[in-house]
């Protein structure tokens, strides 16, 4: 997705001496990186004392989404990360790197996983989770066990063959069926796609510690958590799993939230854009956008 949003300067305001809001509605890419670099940089304020992030994002690069996390330390000491609609995949790093999180009537994050380029004759390039080749291989694994299992008993019960020779068969039989599709399985894609559902977890893991100062365990059993245990890409995971988790989840207020929730419908149907916006407070600012 192309950022449309040309380098327009804006007026900030803020609702106290060095507060700001800052909108991210577009893909995680290299664009989005200088982009964020150049904003921060005319603006030229060093020392915010709270940076409020509205995200709503696709994702896109996760080693992106890291530096982004660290270049806003070099100027916010604290980071409100204001999430009206689904901030999936990459983005969802710089959700972990947020001391608190606030969530619209509609807002929630997608699972870790990141997106890996594929191409086909049919449809040209495409994306897939990096999980959905793992998950498809430990399937057929599954299928073969249980299919084992089930021949090898009706063969015995159905024929005079001996234990032995009933697995064989069963083997055989189940071969058949599951070889064809393992066949198809090349082991430096299947490598590929391990290691790159292992960048994001890696990148979060760093955040968590680096950032958020949250001893390695924990961030592991988080990150690993946000990659391998959703059933798909786009799952819906809401503000009460990701407050499970230990995440410095907060209730927003009343009226901050009817404001995220009248913003949530206009961000999905806007131009992506990318920026600080002015505003007297965060409620007008998010009031300015939903308006």
């Amino acid at each position: 997705m192309k950022n449309t949003n040309q380098n327009k300067k804006l007026k900030i305001t803020q609702s106290r001496k060095n507060d700001f809001t800052y909108v991210l509605c577009d893909d995680i890419s290299p664009e989005t990186l200088k982009r964020m670099y150049v904003d921060f940089n005319d603006l030229n304020v060093k020392n915010m004392d709270t940076l409020h992030l509205v995200l709503c994002s696709n994702g896109g690069s996760p080693s992106c989404a890291y530096e982004m996390a660290h270049y806003i330390r070099n100027y916010a000491r604290r980071v409100i990360g204001l999430f009206p609609s689904i901030t999936y995949s990459s983005s969802v790093l710089l959700g972990l790197s947020c001391n608190q999180l606030m969530f619209g009537s509609f807002g929630a994050w997608g699972p870790l996983d990141t997106q890996t380029p594929y191409y086909t004759a049919d449809r040209g390039y495409d994306y897939d989770s990096t999980e959905n080749i793992d998950a498809c291989y430990k399937a057929l694994i599954d299928y073969g066990v249980k299919a084992m299992d089930r021949s090898v008993g009706m063969i015995v019960k159905r024929t005079k063959l001996n234990s032995a020779d009933s697995i064989k068969l069963s083997k055989h039989m189940v071969d058949a069926v599951v070889q064809p599709v393992l066949s198809k399985i090349d082991p430096n894609t299947l490598g590929a796609y391990h290691r790159g559902s292992e960048l994001a977890s890696m990148y979060g893991v760093r955040i968590l510690k680096e950032i958020m100062k949250v001893d390695f365990d924990k961030a592991w059993d988080i990150c690993y958590d946000l990659t391998k245990n959703w059933p798909t890409h786009g799952f819906h995971v809401k503000k009460k799993e990701l407050q499970s988790y230990g995440l410095p989840v907060k209730e927003p207020s009343p009226s901050i939230l009817n404001a995220m929730d009248a913003m949530k419908f206009r961000l999905d149907e806007a131009k992506p854009f990318q920026g600080f916006i002015d505003g007297n407070t965060v409620l007008s600012t998010m009031s300015k956008i939903a308006a």
